[in-house]
């Protein structure tokens, strides 16, 4: 059996790899227009600094790696059509002549666009986005002449990208449109995050780009009332699902404008499936469609995919269960499952627990249904959030509540009880 796989980012390699170790024998081709090494997305702005691309890759999913393991990656060629009745597809190669690869079962995993907000200078010289590390290593060969960047955006890579950048010694204005993690973060988490921000970022709350200014160049942003003087603008606005190929070959585009999956990440077409940004999936709570343009989701959709592929029947539940963790200006942040702006925009009704250990300089924000069951999660610590992380995603995974199991005490608290046991009370 031959499984093509279009894409060389999380899901996959993830969906290669698994296909590959379930079913020895399976011919696995990975297709894709990428001619730098494979890279997770999170900590992609290391290219800002680092010209040398053996730094940046990672060793387990070079060609050379993968080869290793019996998967074949071809790269700097482009799937530019395709057939699911006659499962065929058609390919630009480097020379830029095309040819036809034929699949039995056939991956799509496409990633996303980066959005770009519809306003005036965009086309301008020193205006960027980050779509993967070839976008990321443009920014850096450009950064020696630049002092001063504003960056648009509060997800994840935004706040990433500013760390970087202000490490840099570069002048950096932060612009958000309403709060930090908005759609991850309760509000309360999210000022607490802007509070542990150094002062040396400037950050724009609660105002939009309205024009990018300059003749040729970027020389400010117009904020509405106000303007920042800045040599260029930074997008990291989101993604799309990119879609472009699915459409040519006749699968299904949900509402939100993702491939449309079920949870065995099947699509419209029979023998075809697709992960990663480019899907709409069923949301682990409600089965409602939703977008989740998450590296570490699309892994566990490829291996999902991968598995069924090659033959096998066995079904993840966490599949489109969200898990992120970053470490952005020395705060750790962990956000998982549903938060209450999620769970709303879902219909669902959630309450939200607060818990603080000052002693970790750790919040927790727990997400309950209105039947107490434990959905999501957030934490914010000093150097504790993975764990505390990983007791919600616990309670989440068996579907308890936080008066079946409340979150065990910190470990300071701990070792104060174990030496009230042994010595009696202490002091406060």
């Amino acid at each position: 059996m031959r499984l093509v796989v279009i894409g060389y980012g999380p899901g996959g390699v993830s969906a290669a790899l698994t296909a590959k170790k379930f079913a020895p024998d399976t011919d696995v081709i990975i297709l894709t227009r990428d001619k730098l090494p494979a890279r997770r997305k999170p900590g992609v702005t290391l290219a800002f600094q680092s010209p040398n691309l053996r730094n940046l890759g990672i060793p387990d999913w070079s060609p050379e790696a993968l080869k290793k393991r019996g998967v074949t990656v071809r790269q700097g060629v482009e799937v530019i059509g395709g057939d699911p009745n006659a499962k065929e597809l058609t390919v630009r190669t480097e020379k830029g002549t095309t040819e036809k690869v034929g699949y039995d079962k056939l991956i799509v995993a496409t990633g996303g666009t980066p959005v770009v907000p519809a306003i005036e200078g965009t086309d301008l010289d020193g205006v960027f986005t980050i779509g993967d590390i070839s976008d990321a290593l443009r920014v850096g060969e450009r950064l020696e002449e630049i002092a001063s960047v504003a960056v648009v955006g509060a997800g994840f890579s935004g706040l990433e990208a500013a760390e970087r950048l202000l490490s840099m010694g570069k002048e950096v204005h932060l612009v958000v449109r309403s709060r930090l993690l908005r759609r991850l973060l309760e509000s309360e988490l999210s000022a607490e995050l802007l509070q542990r921000f150094p002062s040396s970022l400037m950050v724009h709350t609660g105002v939009s780009p309205e024009r990018v200014l300059g003749s040729d160049t970027v020389d400010g942003l117009s904020l509405g009332a106000q303007t920042i003087k800045v040599q260029a603008v930074l997008f990291m606005t989101g993604v799309k699902p990119n879609t472009q190929l699915a459409s040519l070959m006749g699968l299904r585009i949900g509402p939100l404008g993702g491939i449309s999956v079920n949870e065995r990440m099947e699509t419209s077409a029979i023998d075809v499936y697709a992960v990663g940004d480019c899907v709409e999936m069923p949301d682990f709570l409600t089965g409602k469609p939703v977008l989740m343009p998450v590296g570490s989701v699309a892994a566990r959709a490829g291996r999902q995919a991968g598995l069924l592929a090659a033959g096998g029947s066995k079904m993840y539940s966490d599949v489109s269960l969200r898990f992120q963790y970053d470490r952005i200006f020395g705060t750790e942040i962990v956000c998982m499952g549903e938060s209450t702006t999620l769970a709303q925009s879902l219909g669902v009704r959630a309450h939200v627990t607060f818990t603080e250990d000052p002693a970790e300089s750790t919040r927790t924000a727990i997400v309950t249904d209105e039947s107490g069951r434990v959905i999501g999660g957030q934490v914010l610590s000093s150097r504790m959030a993975a764990p505390v992380g990983l007791q919600i995603l616990r309670r989440m995974l068996d579907g308890l509540g936080l008066d079946e199991t409340p979150l065990l005490k910190p470990p300071h608290e701990e070792l104060k009880s174990l030496l009230e046991e042994t010595l009696g009370p202490l002091n406060p």
